[in-house]
């Protein structure tokens, strides 16, 4: 059987580090509210509490931050990644079903990256034109 490598599967390791989520957010660039907000979610099934019931990530809790900020990026709904994170913890019995999912996510983000690309160069145009007709200005009344 091929080991699922998914970044949202939790796997055992000898001493983890642990990291805070003010660690974590430093690490990865996203808001401790945002970090919260996701937990509060369940996209981290198997994130550890200590004292207080204060949150510690793993290695493998930082990864499915990621990719679960990638799919909220991606424009996929609170409810898509529940999904998502679901499907994930039932291994290689969801790994078609996730594939598609990622597919579909990678498809929107192309599109939508043409889409940007070609306002880019609209804009571009515009800004071209009107420096040349401000130095076309300058130049007429020197």
């Amino acid at each position: 059987m091929e080991k699922d490598r998914s970044v949202l599967k939790q796997t055992a390791h000898v001493a983890p580090k642990r990291y805070s989520i003010s660690e974590v957010s430093e690490l990865s660039g996203i808001s401790a509210f945002t970090i919260r907000y996701y937990d509060k979610c369940g996209f981290f099934p198997g994130l550890q509490r200590g004292k207080n019931n204060v949150r510690w990530f793993s290695e493998d809790d930082i990864a499915a931050l990621h990719l679960v900020d990638a799919l909220r990026k991606s424009g996929l709904s609170i409810e898509g990644i529940q999904y998502y994170v679901r499907l994930s913890s039932k291994g290689d019995a969801s790994r078609q079903e996730r594939l598609m999912i990622l597919e579909a996510r990678q498809t929107v983000l192309e599109y939508q990256r043409e889409e940007l690309d070609e306002s880019l160069r609209t804009l571009q145009c515009e800004y071209a034109g009107l420096k040349e007709e401000k130095e076309g200005i300058s130049d007429s009344q020197t």
